[in-house]
């Protein structure tokens, strides 16, 4: 165990250390260098959540070595779940947002506004925060190891049901809701029919996106399962919940490195913006 605890704290380390710098320079770039657009929102958003998920990590390990810490753990397990949520949400969002982009233009030209775009973040902001607190005694114990878990006295059935609602609320449907808009857009961008896919470098970022999350939130959702099973050795399970946990921290710093394709695109605008031959921005805009 102590072997797992050292590759947890490295491997957490490195997640560390590359997810702050790339995270903080994505909310730089997108607050200082970049026009207040819709989508600069939506990717300043995520950037948002993932930093502040990535900052709370020191608090993981303080749990993890310092076991009678029980305030550390819950509010560690807390951020853990509003990262979780918040992450599906924002990115079933972002893929409904660029559905509406490419099928609606004269809509998102009249109504899609940052202002809008803001509202609904801290909307879904408050829905995570409520289904994590809700069940926020009992993240953590459920994912902790066998030794840690045996202080702690689960109610079965909130167990399962806290299992349940963060794997269907927390993955499941908002992937299948992720899925049908952006099936649409690839093949609304294959067949070429429609005049406002101009660029595939958004949907290259979507398509980036996507596999991140299923691969970075399925392990962690999968032994959430397991561990309520007794069919499979605790120290089998004690690993694989452990890296499933370390996976979704290099989430955090897989998403600035699609976010930084965007880099071009928000120049790109900035610099038609200033420009005083520029006189219809909506292309642009609808470009992104």
């Amino acid at each position: 165990m102590e072997f797992l605890q050292i590759l947890f704290l490295v491997l957490s380390g490195v997640a560390f250390l590359a997810g702050v710098p790339l995270n903080g320079y994505i909310l730089f770039f997108t607050a200082c260098c970049v026009e207040r657009t819709a989508s600069a929102v939506w990717f300043w958003s995520r950037a948002m959540t993932d930093f502040i998920f990535i900052i709370f990590l020191p608090l993981r390990f303080t749990s993890i070595f310092i076991l009678d810490l029980d305030w550390a753990k819950m509010l560690s397990s807390t951020v853990t779940s509003f990262h979780m949520f918040s992450n599906a949400f924002l990115l079933t969002a972002l893929s409904i947002d660029r559905y509406i982009l490419v099928t609606c233009p004269e809509w998102t030209q009249n109504h899609r506004t940052p202002i809008l775009v803001f509202t609904l973040i801290m909307g879904m902001w408050v829905l995570s925060a409520g289904f994590s607190l809700r069940y926020g005694d009992l993240w953590e114990s459920v994912l902790s190891p066998a030794n840690i878990r045996m202080n702690f006295q689960l109610d079965e059935g909130r167990v399962k049901a806290a299992i349940a609602i963060q794997f269907l609320v927390g993955f499941l449907i908002p992937f299948a809701l992720i899925l049908i808009p952006t099936i649409y857009i690839i093949l609304a961008a294959k067949l070429r029919r429609k005049r406002l896919i101009q660029s595939t470098k958004p949907l290259k970022i979507l398509l980036g996106l996507i596999p991140t999350f299923f691969l970075c939130w399925l392990p962690y959702h999968v032994f959430s399962f397991l561990q309520i099973s007794a069919t499979y050795p605790l120290n089998l399970l004690d690993i694989g919940s452990t890296f499933a946990c370390v996976l979704t921290y290099f989430s955090s710093c897989l998403n600035p490195i699609f976010y930084l394709t965007m880099e071009e695109e928000f120049l790109r605008y900035q610099q038609h913006t200033l420009s005083p031959q520029t006189t219809d921005n909506s292309e642009l805009e609808l470009a992104e």
